[in-house]
């Protein structure tokens, strides 16, 4: 399997990161081993080079978590599987409808952050054989 360390400067609640290869190495998967959250033992220099890995026997992308020198050269490195870049295709190509838009908003859509101008009229009309004894009543009409 390959192992394709990277730098990613991009957030991680974002689809299409952006990211740097720093290098390919090769390995193999001995034992058990998560596919969500894998531990992983590699052959590196460097354990600050690199924030993010893309496993290929995986097919998905990985935060690391934690890196832990085991002695020269031999990292322990915690994974979490990116969710968002790991399925982006998948993702991206599903029929949805949009809640919030930042780029044209759709009015008949509700959002707290649209300001729309809502007026009330409200009159009050007392009918004079009243409707039961035994109540109060709210009549509603919409419209003219």
């Amino acid at each position: 399997m390959n192992i394709t360390l990277y730098v990613n400067s991009s957030e991680k609640n974002k689809i299409g990161k952006t990211k740097t290869a720093v290098a390919t190495l090769e390995g193999s998967i001995k034992g058990e081993s998560s596919i969500i959250n894998p531990v992983i033992l590699i052959e590196y220099n460097n354990p600050t080079a690199f924030n993010y890995v893309y496993i290929d026997t995986f097919g998905r992308y990985y935060f690391v978590n934690d890196v832990v020198v085991i002695r020269n050269n031999l990292l322990r490195v915690s994974l979490t599987v990116d969710v968002l870049e790991s399925f982006a295709a998948a993702i991206l190509a599903q029929y949805v409808i949009v809640d919030k838009n930042t780029i044209d908003f759709e009015k008949y859509l509700p959002d707290e952050n649209l300001l729309s101008l809502v007026k009330t009229k409200t009159d009050i009309i007392n009918f004079p054989s009243g409707l039961l004894e035994s109540g109060e009543f709210i009549l509603i009409t919409a419209g003219g």
